[in-house]
């Protein structure tokens, strides 16, 4: 009776046995492959991360073109900023103080702030970016966030800053130019890329054009405030002639204002897009533009030429004629 009784305990163990291996088994194949991330209507399977070796490093001369899919130049590649690193690399960021040399030109403050950023990176758990440590870490920030006048960093708390940068990466600059201001500052157009951690694991290159304001301090040059807006891949496309340069010009200081009695030419140099043309007023007029690696046209200012041919800034708001218009 005994052995009878050991004998059912061993198979019920058996049989509690196969129903557990039955249960890992449609967990792993069935219930996990129900919770894989899924977009474009597949299931995603991300890129397997290789464990890396000291032996198996290799040194790669153009890592540039894994960094960035456009073929622009880097500006923002002044090595001297290493210096800044590694004398700050454990001090506050209070506790910072930027030598002249770094900031002694709106030119100079802006490469080095972004050269600062090129290599910083603040990611966040469970986003996929990379494989291993990325660049510099997060110390690039505390001295970048020194290159801000005081005024700035009154409103904008450090934590704050960097908390911005949450998965963008390896920030490249591409563009900038010194473009008129509405005030006592400096004021530059800038465009930059970088690596961004998105939603399902992805990351992608994203770009990004903003205008950054600089105030001169003694002899120096600190950022007084900055600005930034995602390009769009879409809306000029589908919903088009705002994004054009020669429609935008036509439509708004034509048919709006009334302004244009005869088109010119268009001159385009590099990035930099003026077109021309003779107004009601028989003077003539100049509408710059600045061209987007998304290759839309964002307007940075008007002109107007004097009786000596010498181009002056003219504000010129067409929203007002439309207002004006619809009144």
């Amino acid at each position: 009776m005994i052995i009878y009784i050991k004998k059912r305990k061993s198979y019920f163990l058996l049989f509690l046995l196969v129903l557990l291996c039955f249960g890992l088994i449609f967990y792993k194949y069935v219930i996990l492959n129900n919770k894989r991330d899924f977009i474009v209507g597949a299931f995603l399977i991300n890129e397997k991360l290789e464990e890396q070796h000291e032996k198996e490093v290799v040194n790669v001369l153009d890592n540039e073109k894994y960094f960035r899919p456009s073929k622009l130049p880097v500006l923002n590649n002044n090595e001297e900023i290493n210096e800044l690193i590694n004398n700050y690399y454990d001090n506050k960021f209070n506790d910072i103080s930027i030598p002249m040399k770094f900031i002694n030109s709106p030119e100079n403050t802006i490469l080095n702030y972004f050269s600062l950023l090129r290599e910083a990176a603040n990611p966040v758990n469970g986003k996929y970016i990379g494989c291993g440590s990325l660049g510099d870490g997060d110390k690039p920030y505390k001295i970048a966030y020194n290159l801000f006048d005081d005024e700035y960093k009154a409103k904008i708390s450090f934590k704050k800053y960097k908390d911005s940068f949450s998965n963008i990466f390896h920030i490249s600059l591409i563009k900038f130019r010194e473009v008129p201001s509405d005030n006592d500052d400096i004021k530059y157009f800038y465009e930059i890329e970088a690596i961004q951690a998105l939603e399902n694991n992805v990351a992608s290159f994203t770009y990004y054009y903003g205008f950054i304001e600089l105030s001169k301090i003694k002899n120096e040059y600190k950022i007084s405030n900055i600005n930034i807006t995602p390009e769009n891949y879409l809306c000029a496309p589908y919903h088009g002639w705002v994004y054009d340069a020669e429609s935008k010009v036509q439509i708004e200081y034509g048919d709006w204002c009334k302004f244009i009695k005869e088109m010119n030419k268009t001159e385009v140099n590099g990035y930099i897009k003026n077109l021309y043309f003779l107004g009601n007023d028989n003077k003539n007029y100049k509408i710059q533009f600045y061209t987007l690696t998304n290759d839309y046209d964002v307007e940075v200012a008007q002109y107007i030429q004097d009786s000596n041919g010498k181009w002056k800034r003219v504000k010129l708001n067409p929203e007002d004629c439309l207002k004006n218009k619809n009144d």
